[in-house]
């Protein structure tokens, strides 16, 4: 008995110390562990994600930074935070931790808000994603926002223009193959400001970034290149371009002064911007405040500034209970831009400027007012190349972010803004010779007599042409005293110039409501734009005969009939044909409505693989008209004054026909991505997309003029594959992405000129671009003080299916459709690459910066390529005091003249300097030494700047 009591006595005393022992694990696994997280300086962060590590368990940090969260011994707490570091813990025997989260600098550790539908870091999405934060934009003296860009991987970026018009595209998800000249701004990517697009709207006047500015209120710059962009953006399946601004959560106050000497040199450049921010009273609000001024001269300047004006952005952040988040935020713009003039150049194999013309020099037409009628005898316009493009911008929003209970989450960021847009522009800058019949026509001068070229200023002759019809337009020079001659016998320099004034309206509304069930994180979400696009009037203005020389003056030309007569053919300012020039004026009123509703739901089986499937349902509206103007002919009354002897106001334009468009499309995308960690440093992922884009209002622009033959409005398909490995270890990151594209139904049209001299579009026909390519880029910190970033893309681009019009003379009856089908696609480069290395030390740093872009077919016909080219920049800074920091920086070192853009030859006929496309190999053959214009990057540039933080 003592025996069986004793073994009862065991049994029972085991069963108590297990029950025991399963409770105390039980109470472990109920245990509260609370704390508060700070930045760095001791300040709460509020809306910080707390996840228990492989599950969906989470929490998120109160207004005052505390958090808690039940969690047994031994798991591990995720903290994440946007712009800042991961940080893991694993539980002992604590019930309290506080955690200290360090500011994040760029790279794939970091949390991403951009394409993505929650926060994870870089190295979890199914996206490739780069990142650039404040301090190594700081290190930088970009032309442009667009020049920032040029710093990522597999997006191609033309910002040779300056701080405006420039044009960006990504994989081959080309922008340029299609708009005059090959400048189609941002077509199938979103320029976004804070994570909405800067406008919905967008055309040919309506470029997004003439209403962004980079400046000291940008925190980081997020970049998505296809991918998820189908689904998590409006309209632009090429890509996000995600500018976010400080906010008074990370206290940034600074003041910089930047000075510098831009045209190799020569042009002085002055600009001054700061940054204010931080904690606004006690009660949880948070400020932000900064902007610019700017006034410079340029880089090649006509002498006027050619960048003068500013902003000043603002934001007011409440912290709210359980992480949430209000802002209210605001943007005033108020900005002039220059675009400089294409160059005249020679050989086709090898693009040279032409002697005596300079990537230094500027040939705009000078600073002067001269009053342009319009409509009617009693409106007017006055041109005056000196007011740039005028562009301005007033913005006012809320952002509005809540952290419910049972793990709901809700965003809504709406925005207004008011955008005016007013260009006083010059269009061509090309030589041409005295003895072409197409000089004269150009101004509406072919007729026999005399024609004679005069300096306004002293009034002195430069120029006598003789001009007999006898036998057909023959013209010869009998005096020519005029400068360049050894640049063009015989020749001038022909200008035209361009007016437009708009105003659009605009409200935005994103909402986006997330929910996390078991392994899903479900999102879905609804976008709403409108928009109201009014053009006063758009189209070109007159022409002008110059000298062949920089800031030359337009001349005073008159024509002297074979009876004796003597006629002006320009006006006061040197201007011609006032509101003619044969290339219509218009006016138009669009509302443009687009409603989109998207869902994703990232699902998270395990705690190293997350797959993403998403869509997006989208329907654009788009209502207007364009009255197209009519010229009126009153030569035989003697135009607008009744002077017979003045011909430059013989023609004008009144409102023509309305040509009106009602448009609806519906979109349809989806794109399904899965990642998976190969380990804490690795992950493969693989994303296949495949989206819509309907036609911006560009192509109602161009495409409705002719009331009787309206095309058809189709969206285009884009199809995305991509593959990608990323890494991030201790010295080195980085990530390797083929990837494949596909454009079809391209809409393409070609702008001629009809036998009476007015402008008309062709019939659209549309077209398809297959793209290849290969991502790479790295990172690496080779020793503590050196490091060198570098990425490379290989791209293969191939127009599958390509029909273009050619149009010969003036007149549609020999236009004719030409088939490309097979050639290399326009304007994508084998290979662009970029290589930063880095040295610091302890004070300061030293970096320098090679791009190269590669060849690229100069048009469809591929009749020849714009060649490579290396652009060299230099960086360098030191530390003069804890506070007070200066940075030096040469762009284009070695002052290269890499051709970006070109424009074909107008021997043949104007229209050809519009429609590169056009240019086949039969007409270089024809003339093989004609002049042309290219656009080079911009030349050498120095600058300085002076930082202060406070």
């Amino acid at each position: 008995m003592k025996k069986t009591t004793f073994n009862q006595s065991g049994w029972q005393n085991t069963l108590f110390w297990g029950i025991l022992f399963m409770l105390s694990g039980s109470f472990a696994i109920g245990q509260t562990i609370s704390g508060k997280v700070t930045t760095g300086q001791g300040e709460s962060l509020p809306g910080v994600s707390i996840v228990i590590k492989g599950t969906t368990k989470g929490t998120t940090t109160d207004k005052d930074g505390n958090y808690s969260i039940e969690a047994r011994k031994a798991q591990t707490l995720i903290f994440s935070f946007v712009g800042y570091e991961l940080q893991e813990i694993t539980i002992s025997d604590q019930k309290s931790i506080d955690v200290t989260l360090k500011s994040a600098t760029a790279n794939l550790e970091e949390v991403v808000v951009t394409g993505v539908f929650d926060k994870r870091t870089a190295l979890e999405s199914s996206i490739a994603i780069s990142k650039l934060d404040s301090k190594t934009i700081a290190k930088l003296a970009p032309n442009s926002a667009a020049d920032l860009l040029s710093f990522t991987p597999g997006v191609f970026v033309n910002s040779a223009l300056g701080e405006i018009n420039n044009t960006v595209y990504s994989r081959g998800v080309n922008a340029n193959q299609f708009g005059p000249s090959g400048v189609n701004g941002y077509y199938y990517v979103s320029l976004m400001e804070d994570g909405l697009p800067v406008t919905n709207l967008t055309s040919g006047t309506v470029v997004a970034d003439r209403f962004y500015r980079a400046d000291a209120t940008l925190a980081n710059l997020e970049v998505v290149r296809g991918g998820s962009a189908a689904i998590a953006s409006n309209n632009a399946p090429g890509g996000i371009f995600n500018y976010i601004s400080n906010t008074g959560f990370r206290p940034v106050n600074e003041i910089a002064y930047k000075v510098g000497l831009e045209g190799d040199g020569i042009n002085l450049f002055n600009r001054l911007d700061a940054n204010f921010g931080g904690k606004l009273g006690k009660n949880g609000w948070y400020y932000n405040v900064g902007g610019f001024y700017r006034h410079a001269e340029g880089q090649r300047s006509p002498g006027y500034a050619q960048n003068k004006g500013g902003q000043i952005k603002a934001n007011l952040v409440k912290k709210l209970a359980n992480g949430g988040m209000w802002k209210i935020y605001a943007k005033i713009l108020d900005d002039r831009n220059g675009i400089p003039q294409n160059l005249p150049a020679q050989n086709y194999d090898n693009p040279t400027i032409v002697n005596g013309f300079s990537n230094t020099f500027s040939y705009m037409l000078p600073a002067g007012g001269s009053v342009q009628p319009l409509w009617n005898t009693a409106d007017s316009y006055t041109f005056d190349p000196s007011k740039l493009i005028h562009s301005q911008d007033k913005v006012l929003g809320t952002e509005l972010n809540l952290n419910l209970k049972n793990g709901w989450t809700i965003s809504n960021n709406i925005r207004g803004s008011l955008k005016g847009i007013e260009q006083d522009l010059t269009i061509m800058a090309t030589p041409t010779p005295l003895t072409s019949v197409l000089t004269y026509a150009l101004m509406g001068m072919v007729g026999p007599g005399t024609f004679s070229f005069k300096d306004r200023a002293t009034g002195q002759e430069l120029a006598a042409v003789s001009a007999d019809f006898s036998r057909g337009p023959s013209f010869t020079v009998t005096k020519n005293n005029l400068p360049g001659q050894d640049i063009v016998p015989n020749g001038l320099l022909y200008n035209f110039t361009n007016y437009a004034k708009a105003h659009l309206s605009e409200v935005i509304d994103q909402i986006t409501v997330n929910k996390k069930v078991g392994k899903h994180s479900l999102t879905a979400g609804s976008y709403l734009a409108f928009t109201n696009f009014i053009t006063d009037v758009a189209g070109t203005a007159n022409s002008t005969l110059r000298p062949i020389q920089n800031l030359a003056a337009p001349l005073d030309i008159t024509w002297t009939s074979p009876a004796g007569v003597v006629q002006k053919v320009t006006n006061a300012q040197g201007y011609a044909r006032l509101s003619g020039g044969g290339l219509a004026f218009r006016s138009a009123d669009v509302k443009q409505n687009q409603v989109a509703f998207f869902f994703n739901d990232g699902y998270q089986p395990t705690e190293k693989l997350n797959i993403d499937l998403g869509l997006r349902i989208e329907n654009i509206s788009v209502k207007g008209g364009n009255q197209i103007g009519v010229p009126t002919p009153t030569g035989a009354t003697g135009g607008l004054d009744g002077d017979l002897k003045t011909l430059y106001d013989n023609s004008y334009f009144v409102k023509g026909t309305t040509v009106n468009y009602n448009s609806k499309l519906n979109l349809f995308s989806y794109s399904g991505g899965i990642n998976y960690l190969l380990n804490r440093g690795n992950s493969i992922y693989a994303r296949f997309s495949n989206s819509q884009k309907a036609p911006d209002y560009g192509f109602y622009n161009d495409s409705f003029t002719n009331p009787t033959a309206s095309p058809e409005v189709k969206a285009q398909t884009i199809t995305q594959f991509e593959l990608g490995y990323k890494f991030k270890g201790k010295k080195a990151s980085g990530s390797v992405i083929p990837f494949y594209s596909n454009l079809s139904d391209i809409p393409v049209t070609t702008f001629a000129q009809d036998t009476d001299g007015s402008g008309y579009y062709t019939p659209v026909v549309y077209n398809s671009i297959r793209t290849l390519g290969l991502e790479t880029e790295i990172n690496i910190n080779f020793t503590k003080n050196f490091s060198l970033n570098a990425n490379a893309t290989y791209q293969d681009g191939v127009a599958t299916v390509w029909q273009n019009w050619l149009v010969g003379a003036n007149g549609k009856t020999d236009d004719k459709i030409a088939n490309f089908n097979g050639n290399r696609a326009v304007n994508i480069p084998k290979l662009m690459a970029n290589i930063t290395p880095m040295f610091t030390f302890s004070k300061g740093f030293v970096m320098l910066n090679y791009k190269y872009m590669g060849a690229r077919p100069a048009n469809i016909a591929n009749v020849f390529d714009l060649p490579g080219f290396g652009q060299l920049n230099l960086s360098a800074g030191y530390d003069l005091t804890k506070k007070l920091s200066l940075t030096a920086n040469i762009n284009n070192l070695a002052n290269s003249t890499g051709v970006m853009n070109w424009m074909a030859t107008s021997q043949f006929a104007l229209v050809d300097s519009f429609n590169h496309n056009s240019f086949t190999p039969e007409r270089r053959q024809t003339a093989p030494n004609s002049i042309f214009q290219i656009l080079p990057v911009q030349p050498r540039a120095y600058f300085l700047t002076l930082r202060y933080k406070f």
